[in-house]
């Protein structure tokens, strides 16, 4: 499999910092890959919006490590919110397993 994923990070209107997920987020070790970018989100100090809507694939070992992350983020008391597109059905079924355990902001759930 290709891994091609791009995380864009930018400060939105409100401070927050806006996390864009885009390509094939699919790598063989994804822990290793995403833990630098997790620590750096967390130093920042900021509300976090995360949005994934842009992903072609995920997988079920990258999900879980962001939901490990969003444990985490919840137990530190660092604010954050995510979407995705669910007008995309796997984007809907996959993610669906998140929500489940980390319900979305309704002011993102798109």
């Amino acid at each position: 499999m290709n891994s091609r994923t791009e995380i864009d990070l930018e400060i939105d209107f409100t401070g927050a910092v806006l996390v864009k997920w885009s390509g094939r987020a699919n790598d063989r070790r994804p822990q290793a890959v995403l833990q630098p970018v997790f620590e750096r989100l967390i130093s920042m100090g900021r509300y976090l919006r995360f949005d994934f809507a842009e992903l072609e694939h995920i997988s079920s070992s990258t999900l879980v490590v962001i939901l490990k992350f969003f444990k985490k983020l919840d137990a530190m008391g660092v604010g954050f919110e995510y979407r995705y597109d669910d007008s995309v059905a796997w984007q809907r079924m996959t993610f669906s397993q998140l929500d489940a355990v980390m319900p979305r902001s309704p002011a993102l759930a798109a």
